[in-house]
């Protein structure tokens, strides 16, 4: 979903691709390199063992306003490696992309919600775990 705002001088609309970016870009953090890969909400990894495009990763998202409108919410499936913290990677993640956005936007997200769909060893386990970070206080 593409995320679109009125102004004076026109609709400013913001693809769901800018998003997956940088949600790629956090999984190539030293912290979560070879640990994390994106998903589907049914936990199919999705490139294989190479990121994706944020093109084709972009679909993945769910992207929208908060409910009063100010800040923007994230919504994303990944796959974890058996043996990783999922505090630790959700954390690095989730600080990553709210840094990246409040750098852009110069707002922090409303809330960023990373859904483990999956864990990984020789074969990939479904999984379904949700973790949600609130940015919205900062």
């Amino acid at each position: 979903m593409t995320i679109s705002r009125e102004t004076d001088l026109g609709t400013i609309s913001v693809s769901n691709a800018i998003f997956a970016q940088i949600i790629l870009d956090a999984f190539e953090q030293e912290s979560c390199r070879g640990k994390v890969w994106p998903a589907t909400k049914r936990g199919r990894q999705i490139g294989g063992d190479q990121l994706p495009s944020a093109a084709d990763y972009g679909g993945y998202i769910e992207a929208e306003h908060s409910f009063d409108g100010t800040t923007i919410d994230l919504e994303f499936s990944i796959i974890i490696r058996f043996g990783t913290s999922i505090r630790r990677i959700t954390d690095a993640i989730g600080d990553y992309i709210a840094g990246v956005i409040y750098e852009k936007h110069g707002k922090y997200p409303g809330q960023i919600r990373i859904r483990i769909a999956g864990v990984r060893s020789r074969q990939v386990a479904r999984r379904n775990l949700e973790v949600i970070k609130n940015y919205a206080v900062k």
